[in-house]
């Protein structure tokens, strides 16, 4: 378990590090009429990005370290359990999955149906993925969303959406 978490915190911080020289290449504030540029953003969610993998990386060291150093000493006395494997349909297994597949989506819908219907969408979706059930939920939580999404970027920082 502690080499899957390892490599997908690696990809995490590779990735952050591979997407920072295209970011960079987005105008800065400077170079745009607007409060602030398009480069303030993404790089902002890189740093992110790249802060959260190396934490995730070091936590599963610690973990693993620690792992090592309590694991009693297997005797040959002892059998070895193994945990029953479920090959069974979840949801609580593949949500990452679902949740890339809706990234994806939302990616290619902005294009089509626009910045505002794609996100309510994708918030949508996103707040079901995570376990809400309650449909007061759901709608406070798509107003807000709407709400922060027209009044941050379009009122606040007059960026204007696709």
């Amino acid at each position: 378990m502690h080499a899957r978490i390892t490599l997908f915190a690696l990809g995490v911080v590779s990735l952050a590090v591979v997407s920072l020289y295209p970011t960079l290449q987005f105008p800065s504030s400077a170079q745009v009429s607007t409060f602030i540029g398009p480069r303030v953003w993404p790089l902002t969610l890189l740093i992110v990005l790249f802060t959260l993998g190396i934490v995730l990386l070091a936590i599963t060291w610690r973990d693993r370290k620690q792992a090592l150093i309590s694991e009693p000493q297997a005797t040959t006395d002892t059998p070895t359990e193994t945990a029953p494997s479920s090959s069974r349909f979840s949801l609580g297994r593949t949500r990452h999955w679902w949740f890339i597949a809706a990234a994806i989506a939302y990616t290619l819908l902005i294009q089509s149906i626009g910045f505002l219907t794609a996100s309510l969408i994708f918030t949508f979706i996103g707040t079901l993925l995570l376990g809400a059930r309650s449909w007061m939920t759901i709608a406070i939580t798509l107003v807000l969303a709407t709400v922060l999404m027209q009044g941050v970027f379009v009122s606040l920082l007059g960026i204007p959406m696709p």
